[in-house]
Formats: C-alpha cells, sequence, structure tokens
C-alpha cells in the first residue's frame, strides 16, 4: 500500500488540521489515536464495525487482539510506517473479514500520533472482480467503446476498437479522439465534433471504414459525462455497426427505385384509388397516366375522382370495384374508349385481401388500339380474302364459259362451212367466215383483256406521256364507233368545248379507255344515245361518256370496279364479257394520275367522268 501521509496532513500540522481530515472511501476505516493510544479520530467506517469512538481506549479492541498488539507494538517502536494483513471481527456479529492494516507515524509538535487506516480485502476484490468483470464484458462485447479523459486523450478502449481502427490498443492511449478519426472524418464533420467538444454536446456521425475492400458502415455517438469535479467533463465514445442495415437499405431503395424506374416505363396506364366509405378517391398513377388525362398528381392527390377524370371512366370504375366487393372477385375488367385514337382495355386489382373495408384498388389500362385495328384489319383482310375467292370463282366460271361459246361457235362453223363447201354453197360459206372472224376476234380480245389486267397489277405495264388534246382524242375514238353506235340505232352525240383540253397523258392508252367506256355504253343501252363530250372546270379538264342504258344500282358501283365483275352474274347474264373492261379504264386512268368517277341510277343510265389537269397549251404539239 502506498504511503498515505500527505492525506493526514504531514509535518507541522496542528492536531485540529489532523482530526478534520476527511475520511477515506467507504471500504476503508480510519482512526487516529493520542500517544496514550486513546482515540482522538474514528471515521464512520471505523465507528460502524468496531463500535468505537473518540476518547475511547485502545483496549476496547480486545475482541481483535491482533489488531490491539500491533498497534501498541507498533507504538513501542521506531517505525514510520507498517502494513500487515489481519483477520478481524466485525462487531456485533460473528463474521471474520481479511484485511490490510495500515500504520503510521506521524509527530506534531514532538506529540506522536498514530494514524491507522483498515481496507477490508474482501471488499477490494469484490471490487476488482467487478472491474474485472465490467472490463471482459466490455472487450469481448460487440460494441466498441472508448473513454477519454478531460483533455480528450484515450484512457480506455475495448479491444473490439483494436480489430475495428486495426491499430494496437496500447498505441491508442492518451491519442485524442480527433487523432484517431482524423484519417476517417471530413473536415466539416472534424468541425462538428471539435464544436460539440467545446459545447459539452452529443455528437453522432455515421462513418466509412474501408476494409479489404469491403466498407463498413458505422454509427459514432460521443457522449459528454462528469467525473466527482463537476468541472472536469471526460467522453464517452461508442460505435454501432450499421452496415447490414444500410446494405438492405440500398438493396431496399435500389429494388424500389428500379421498381418505380419500370412502373413509370411501362407502356400501361396505372391509377391507385383509395376507397373511403362509398366514396373514391385518387391515390396516385404512373407518368403514362398522368400525360393520356392531362393531370398534376401531387395537385390532385386524395381528390375525388369524379372531379378529376371523365365521367365515362368513372362510372365503370365504381360499378366494377362494387361488383368485386359484391361477388368477392379478385379483378374485374372493362373497355374504355378514351377517344377516337386511343382504346384502352382496364383491369381492376387490389393488393390487398378483398373484404368490404378494401381501401385500395389498382386500375391497369392496356392500349390496345393497335390491336384492335389489327384485327379489323383482319377482318378486313378476311373479308377481302373471301371476295377475292369468289372473284377467283366467277372468273374461273365466266372466263370458262367466255372461252367455251366461241370455240363451241367454231365448232359448229367448221361442220357448217364443210357442207357449203361440199355443197358449193359459197355465199353461205363467206358468212360463216366471217362469223368465226368474229367468234375469234372476241376471243382474242378477252385474251388481250387478261393480259392487260395482269400487266396493270404486276406494275409492269408503261406510262409514255406526252402534251395532247383530249378533244382530238374524243373525236378520233367517235369516228371509229359511229358504225357500232348505228347497228343498234342509238343516237350517238359529241360535244367538245372551244377551248384546248390540253393534259399531258399516254396517248395510246387514252384511246383504250375511252374505247371501253364507249363500247360499254353502247352494249348496255338499248335505246336512246350515247353521250361524250368534253368540260375544263377550275383547270381541270374533264372527259365524258354518257349513256341511257341499264345504269347500275349505287351499292354496286365499287363492285363493279373490281376485275371479273359485272353487276349480274352468272350463266343466265344477258350481256357476254368477263367484267374487265371498267377495271382496266379506272386502272388506266389512275396511273396516269387522273380521277375516274361514275355516278349511275338503275334503269336510267350512267355517267363516266375522267377527269386530268390542265396544261399550258404553248406545249401542245399538233399532230393533225
Amino acid at each position: 500500500m502506498q504511503n498515505n501521509y500527505d492525506l493526514y496532513g504531514g509535518n507541522g500540522s496542528s492536531l485540529t488540521e489532523l482530526s478534520s481530515y476527511k475520511e477515506l472511501p467507504d471500504n476503508k476505516s480510519v482512526v487516529i489515536f493520542n500517544s496514550n493510544l486513546d482515540i482522538i479520530y474514528a471515521n464512520e467506517t471505523f465507528s460502524r464495525i468496531f463500535r468505537l469512538g473518540i476518547s475511547d481506549s485502545i483496549h476496547k479492541l480486545h475482541p481483535n487482539a491482533e489488531l490491539l498488539m500491533l498497534v501498541k507494538g507498533f507504538s513501542e517502536k521506531s517505525f514510520k510506517n507498517f502494513s500487515s494483513e489481519v483477520l478481524l471481527n466485525i462487531a456485533d456479529t460473528k463474521d471474520t473479514c481479511l484485511c490490510n492494516v495500515w500504520i503510521e507515524r506521524v509527530i506534531i509538535a514532538t506529540v506522536q500520533y498514530l494514524v491507522v487506516s483498515i481496507e477490508s480485502l474482501e471488499q477490494r476484490k469484490i471490487i476488482e472482480d467487478k472491474i474485472i468483470a465490467l472490463h471482459n464484458a466490455l472487450d469481448y462485447g460487440k460494441v466498441p467503446i472508448i473513454i477519454t479523459d478531460k483533455y480528450q486523450r484515450i484512457i480506455f478502449a475495448t479491444k473490439t476498437v483494436e480489430s475495428l481502427f486495426s491499430k494496437d490498443i496500447d498505441g491508442l492511449y492518451y491519442q485524442t479522439i480527433f487523432d484517431l478519426l482524423r484519417e476517417y472524418i471530413s473536415f466539416e464533420e472534424h468541425q462538428k465534433l471539435n464544436f460539440a467538444i467545446e459545447k459539452k454536446q452529443r455528437w453522432k456521425s455515421l462513418i466509412n471504414i474501408s476494409k479489404r475492400n469491403v466498407t463498413e458502415y458505422w454509427e459514432f455517438n460521443l457522449e459528454p459525462f462528469t467525473t466527482n469535479d463537476e468541472l472536469d467533463t471526460s467522453y464517452i465514445l461508442s460505435a454501432s455497426n450499421l452496415t447490414e442495415y444500410i446494405y438492405q437499405k440500398q438493396i431496399i431503395e435500389e429494388s424500389e427505385k428500379r421498381q418505380k424506374l419500370i412502373l413509370q416505363n411501362i407502356s400501361d396506364l396505372l391509377l391507385i384509388i383509395k376507397k373511403i366509405n362509398d366514396d373514391y378517391y385518387f391515390e396516385n398513377a404512373n407518368d403514362n397516366f398522368c400525360i393520356i388525362f392531362n393531370i398534376n398528381k401531387d395537385r390532385y392527390h386524395l381528390a375525388e375522382i369524379s372531379k378529376v377524370f371523365p365521367e365515362k371512366l368513372v362510372v365503370p370504375i365504381k360499378a366494377e370495384i362494387q361488383n368485386m366487393i359484391k361477388n368477392e372477385s379478385p379483378f374485374s375488367e372493362f373497355d374504355y374508349l378514351h377517344s377516337a385514337e386511343l382504346d384502352y382495355h382496364c383491369k381492376i386489382t387490389t393488393p390487398l385481401e378483398l373484404s368490404a373495408d378494401t381501401s385500395m384498388f389498382i386500375v391497369t389500362m392496356k392500349d390496345i388500339t393497335e390491336e384492335k385495328n389489327y384485327r379489323i384489319q383482319l377482318e378486313k383482310g378476311y373479308m377481302k380474302e373471301m371476295l377475292l375467292n369468289k372473284m377467283k370463282s366467277d372468273f374461273l366460271a365466266n372466263i370458262s364459259h367466255e372461252i367455251r361459246t366461241p370455240f363451241n361457235g367454231i365448232v359448229g362453223y367448221s361442220e357448217i362451212i364443210d357442207d357449203c363447201i361440199e355443197n358449193q354453197d359459197y355465199e353461205s360459206l363467206k358468212e360463216m367466215v366471217d362469223s368465226m372472224k368474229e367468234v375469234l376476234g372476241r376471243s382474242l380480245s378477252l385474251f388481250n383483256n387478261l393480259v392487260e389486267v395482269s400487266q396493270i397489277e404486276s406494275g409492269e405495264i408503261e406510262i409514255e406521256r406526252v402534251d395532247l388534246n383530249g378533244n382530238q382524242v374524243l373525236r378520233q375514238v367517235y369516228e371509229r364507233k359511229i358504225k357500232d353506235a348505228g347497228s343498234k340505232k342509238l343516237e350517238f352525240v359529241i360535244d367538245l368545248c372551244e377551248e384546248d383540253c390540253m393534259i399531258e397523258v399516254d396517248w395510246v392508252k387514252l384511246e383504250r379507255i375511252f374505247d371501253v367506256l364507249i363500247d360499254n355504253a353502247i352494249k348496255y343501252t338499248n335505246q336512246g344515245g350515247v353521250y361524250i363530250g368534253s368540260l375544263i372546270v377550275d383547270q381541270k379538264v374533264n372527259l365524258i361518256v354518257k349513256d341511257t342504258g341499264i345504269g347500275i344500282e349505287k351499292s354496286q358501283i365499287e363492285r363493279v370496279l373490281a376485275p371479273f365483275n359485272q353487276e349480274i352474274e352468272g350463266y343466265t347474264r344477258p350481256y357476254e364479257g368477263v367484267g374487265l373492261g371498267l377495271t382496266i379504264a379506272s386502272k388506266l386512268t389512275k396511273l396516269m394520275g387522273g380521277d375516274f368517277k361514275i355516278e349511275s341510277e338503275k334503269n336510267k343510265g350512267t355517267s363516266i367522268t375522267i377527269t386530268f389537269p390542265q396544261i399550258d397549251s404553248r406545249n401542245f404539239l399538233n399532230y393533225y
């Protein structure tokens, strides 16, 4: 035990000063004897244990004879101080306690005093064990702890501090916490730490510590505390490992970020609705939804949906949600036409267990505009295919009829010719040959039409454009067709405008068009007449063919422009042909940049107008 002489005043102190010293900690008993070995001072601990006080003689220590003999023997010797371990009895108990006894001789004004200090070794051991246990608990705990003195110097550190900073503990003692944390915190954070210490306040900071290419996240807490001297403030620095928490948080945030990114980039519209009692409120929506409905989702948050969205959307949403709750259905679907350009298929689901109290519903709106249009196109394609198949069937039927008929005629004529030759009936023979020529001419015309339509459809036909006067073409065709009209006793009229009808077309193709149109007009007109003419309107040349024939039903006009179609189908139709004439005329007109228009009324006649842009007549080359 160290010399506690200074605690009791030392040489030169007065008796009053000696007896007024504060007692030592509670685990120590202090008593002072005069030269007669009478007690002149005893602290509370001594009085409680030994039941002795001031003026009591040392001889009253007789239950503790060993202590009595030790003090008496010391007073008779010349030792300045002495210590020994003694087994002492506790007053009024049968308990004994092993104690360390320290005796010190104090001389004041030639008067001798004995200061006896008694410390329980068992109590000391208990305290030491507690301290050791506390040290072990701190050392082997998971929380790094550092304690500093009032100068922020490290006076204690747990073993976990060593592993945390990868530094030897012994090397940390009497370093400041600033020295320890300097390489881990920024300049700004260093200033915050310094300010907290100056103000004796708490400091907290999240610090990254890298170890073997792995970053750990630690939350450091600096707590001030005062010692017995309230003027001195020390600090406890502890650290909590938040690495797992930070990583999990980062994973969650990244997941939420990805989900949000996916949510915002999907083409579908997403609407979240909150139901409270019988009211429906706007909770949230993705960006695509907000764009289509032109809303600010922050502005309309928790607004009643009837005040935000059109009624034609609100009504089915409410109805379908009510049906879901009533029928305990996990989802519901309906179609919503937003506009002529946007058509949606809507599906309502809920992330919660469906009940009357269910408050959250998700409406997913998928754009089916393209899909619907595609379906319509498929249906149209199917109908077109069916029509083409019918056209093909009709064509095969018509063409077989048209081909069979002339060849049957030729076979019949050949038999008659044989008879005419045998009978030398040359007049009849000539008539049969003429008839065969006519039949063969029609057959040749049929095949030429088939070839021409095929060329037009495949894009193989060539257009050679020239500047010409449409009136000249009409006049030329008119002269060729006068005889045909006259054979049916039809009136055939041409009425051309005085101005030159200058157009840029293929001369041969234009003549072909009017050959077809006039042939059809004569063919389907039994009484009345055929009219051809020209007219210039708004710098456009109109070339017209009219008749007073059988006419066409308005519903059939588009149909007769398709290949192999006549208004009246079947073998019993009154007119020959496979229905290619109008098809050829219409397609040739469009190939040359013209417009082909039919106006007709059943049993009253038909008017066909071909229109081309008018060109400058100065570029006209007059071939006549």
